[in-house]
């Protein structure tokens, strides 16, 4: 038997290699997860918040789509006048308190659209300057005309 006079390597525990840090800059890291969450509670609040019916988007009753020329646009006197009211409704135009007679206005039923374009063999040849108002007039598409159906009037301006 061979003795030796050295004991053998112990193992070592206990001591390992020290982890790197998770986030170099952790104070960093907080703020950027609190700034994100500033922002993601700030769009939730406003999108909750927010008013997207028509009315209130463009100051018209739900009936009406758009309206050409705008309330208190200026428009040149050959311009032409359109109210476009949903497509289940159709409707008459009146401009300064006469109605514009049916075989002058032009029309396209399946958009609900509804206009008159002053010109030759028409009552009017063209716009007269100054302030004017246009009224829409609408009811339900096949029904008969009411004795006071809805209504809109907003005014426009022409130029000379």
């Amino acid at each position: 038997m061979v003795s030796t006079t050295s004991n053998p390597p112990a193992l070592v525990t206990g001591v390992g290699r020290a982890r790197p840090p998770l986030f170099k800059h952790p104070g960093r890291v907080a703020i950027v997860v609190l700034a994100l969450i500033a922002a993601v509670n700030l769009a939730v609040f406003v999108l909750a918040r927010s008013d997207t019916s028509r009315e209130t988007s463009t100051g018209l009753p739900v009936d009406i789509v758009s309206l050409q020329p705008r309330p208190g646009e200026l428009i040149r006197p050959q311009d032409t006048v359109t109210a476009q009211v949903r497509t289940s409704l159709t409707g008459v135009l009146v401009l300064d308190g006469q109605e514009i007679p049916e075989d002058q206005t032009d029309r396209v039923p399946e958009l609900g659209e509804i206009s008159f374009r002053p010109g030759a063999g028409k009552d009017l040849r063209q716009f007269p300057p100054g302030t004017h108002t246009l009224v829409v007039k609408y009811w339900l598409q096949g029904k008969p005309r009411p004795a006071h159906p809805a209504a809109f009037a907003w005014t426009f301006r022409v130029g000379a």
